[in-house]
């Protein structure tokens, strides 16, 4: 494999990806200090007409979660499924927001999904807000209980005398899984909808990021930096659900670090996870102030290199296992041999900001309509985006918008990754 890196302005588009309709450029106009129109999800009209052309797509879309179910029910057996885990409620629903918090990991309400029906299970605290703003036309039965109720009674009604699979045992659903346990599994190809979703909250991070980082001033504090971009996203309805800004060197020390009082002096790595809808996406860029170091640029590049062969093996069919065996050969073949053992390489991601762990020795093997963000980082640099998997290879759905480019060329296929921003 020929791998090699050059630093061209030059910005390629990927095949696959997908092509914004040329209009009012709402995203772009509102990543910047003073928005002009309002990007927040419309919250539906529970009276309004249900044959509303979005409130469709997302019916639609709820049907297609439905016969994943009824399917899954049949394979093994079963005869219903309780949700209660926040990212399995968002995808069955079809993004609605229904967690308990901003970064729960359970919903405020329980499904139960067999095959001919699908019942909410909620109190009375969250029964008209959950029906008027977040599930109105799609669908639902509301089983409604006082609020100082046992919400599991009510489950145990349901479920008397039926075989069940719930979401909510702790078995499985650790951060660190290798793979993806059944009821995850069927959310791990995404449907149209959830494409076209991604997508657009894949731009929406990536302009963030490029406002934050063209505005903020040498020597503010990470946790300054922060707290801009976060009121950017949370102003464009998009949740940080992990927000990490490394200022100069601490990436090198630690190569997960929180935002901390430090400040930016030389340059800052910034790398975020937002979610909207319920889907998650990622990225990482990095801003300096001035020209950076020979090595710092140097590991960088190799950082680069390594996420594109990722990226561009990342195709149907393609063992994981597999890619990770191309993806070491790079940094052995640049004198980092060890470099990948240090900090984690890469992640399923959806409804959850981490499905799946990539891993060397995994057994997965990629699908269309996966979504993978992978990470590397050498010493103090990182390079991360997330793509889709698609049938005619990939798409990345946070692909930088107006940010340097460096075109690493992967078995003769130049592809554009995001280079360093120097202020």
């Amino acid at each position: 494999m020929s791998t090699e890196a050059s630093t061209s302005g030059l910005i390629t588009i990927l095949p696959g990806a997908g092509l914004m309709p040329d209009h009012y450029d709402r995203v772009r106009e509102t990543a910047a200090d003073r928005p002009e129109a309002d990007s927040l999800p419309v919250v539906p009209d529970p009276a309004a007409d249900h044959e509303q052309a979005e409130l469709k797509r997302r019916r639609d879309d709820v049907e297609i979660k439905h016969q994943r179910i009824r399917e899954f029910l049949d394979r093994n057996d079963q005869d219903a499924v309780v949700l209660g885990r926040a990212e399995s409620v968002a995808w069955f629903t079809s993004g609605g927001d229904v967690g308990q918090g901003c970064g729960s990991e359970f919903s405020s309400i329980l499904l139960f999904i067999n095959r001919n029906s699908r019942a909410v299970i909620a109190d009375n605290v969250q029964s008209s807000r959950v029906f008027e703003e977040e599930l109105a036309g799609l669908g639902f039965q509301l089983k409604e209980r006082p609020w100082f109720d046992d919400p599991l009674r009510v489950v145990a009604e349901l479920c008397h005398n039926k075989r069940i699979v719930a979401d909510m045992s702790t078995s499985g659903c650790t951060p660190w899984r290798r793979d993806f346990d059944p009821l995850s599994a069927l959310r791990r190809r995404l449907t149209n909808l959830e494409r076209q979703r991604l997508r657009e909250l894949g731009r929406t991070l990536a302009l963030a990021v490029e406002a934050t980082c063209r505005n903020f001033d040498q020597g503010e504090r990470e946790a300054d930096v922060a707290g801009h971009l976060a009121h950017r996203l949370l102003r464009e309805g998009v949740v940080p659900v992990n927000l990490r800004i490394a200022s100069d060197d601490r990436l090198g020390r630690y190569r997960q670090p929180t935002f901390k009082a430090e400040p930016i002096n030389k340059r800052a790595t910034i790398t975020v996870t937002g979610r909207r809808h319920g889907l998650c996406a990622s990225l990482t860029r990095t801003v300096s102030f001035g020209p950076v170091d020979a090595e710092f640029r140097a590991h960088h590049a190799l950082a680069t290199m390594v996420d594109a062969t990722c990226i561009y093996f990342s195709r149907p069919s393609e063992p994981v296992s597999e890619v990770f065996r191309r993806s070491r050969r790079i940094y052995e073949k640049f004198d980092a041999p060890h470099e990948w053992t240090l900090d984690y390489q890469g992640v399923f991601i959806g409804y959850s900001p981490r499905d799946a762990l990539l891993v060397p020795d995994s057994n997965i093997v990629l699908e269309p309509d996966m979504a993978v963000c992978w990470s590397p980082s050498v010493g103090s640099a990182r390079s991360e985006d997330t793509i889709v998997v698609d049938s005619r290879g990939f798409e990345v759905v946070t692909a930088a918008q107006n940010w340097p480019q460096i075109e690493v060329a992967v078995k003769g296929y130049v592809l554009p990754r995001p280079g360093i921003l120097e202020r």
